[in-house]
């Protein structure tokens, strides 16, 4: 036996291994025997199922040189449309497994490797959807804290640094120097209510209350005072006349 024979036996009794394993999911090539495709299914718990198909193509050598494989995704109309935490595996994502799958099988020319590489690529795309998924859920976690925590902050104070405090301290300051100045200003009395203070003052040393006939008496700029108040017309009284009648 030639060692091109050797191979094709050893080829074809793969094969028959092959679809004896993956009977529905093996698709045999029509015109090139040793060109053939296997679905692979992906199904784990909390991630969104898909098919990968997993493409082979013997070289004249297999199994002393790795056969060369393509990896696509199988297209399903009859999944529901990916959710907001639903990973899918993209072209990237198929572009670093097949580099994965090649590294590892570098490593193991020499024997019957294509159920090895399903096995394996069932395994790492698992994997990969449980990391995605994972990351998806992450972060609409991250994004739903961030929407509470501002809701939160709508019925929340302003929180109190040492900073803002000394801004608040400052502008008080200020706006009670603005208030003192106007009670200040709006204090300016005028010589009537001068004179009844001192004269209540007065009264409340010797120990009784004034009329307001001594309180004329004793002070008389409270009638001078009382004429700032009176209009054109009015009739003014001497309060001597008073005084001679008693």
């Amino acid at each position: 036996m030639t060692n091109n024979e050797h191979y094709i036996v050893e080829q074809n009794n793969e094969i028959e291994i092959l679809q004896s394993i993956y009977s529905s999911e093996f698709t045999k090539h029509t015109t090139d025997s040793h060109k053939f495709s296997l679905e692979i299914p992906i199904e784990k718990e909390d991630i969104r199922p898909c098919t990968l198909v997993l493409g082979v193509e013997y070289t004249a050598k297999y199994p002393d040189e790795l056969p060369n494989f393509t990896i696509n995704l199988l297209e399903d109309d009859t999944l529901p449309a990916a959710g907001e935490t639903d990973a899918v595996l993209e072209s990237k994502d198929l572009t670093d497994i097949h580099k994965n799958l090649h590294r590892i099988y570098e490593d193991n020319l020499g024997m019957a490797m294509v159920f090895g590489m399903a096995t394996d690529l069932k395994e790492i795309a698992a994997q990969l959807l449980t990391d995605k998924t994972k990351e998806l859920k992450r972060q609409k976690d991250a994004r739903l804290q961030k929407e509470i925590e501002a809701d939160r902050a709508k019925f929340v104070g302003t929180l109190v640094t040492r900073e803002n405090f000394l801004q608040w301290k400052e502008r008080f300051q200020a706006e009670m120097s603005l208030h003192n100045v106007t009670l200040v200003d709006s204090s300016a009395e005028d010589p009537k209510s001068s004179a009844v203070r001192r004269l209540g003052a007065k009264a409340a040393g010797g120990g009784g209350k004034l009329t307001g006939r001594q309180l004329f008496e004793q002070d008389k700029s409270l009638a001078a005072s009382d004429s700032t108040y009176f209009a054109d017309g009015d009739a003014s009284v001497d309060a001597r006349e008073f005084a001679h009648r008693e």
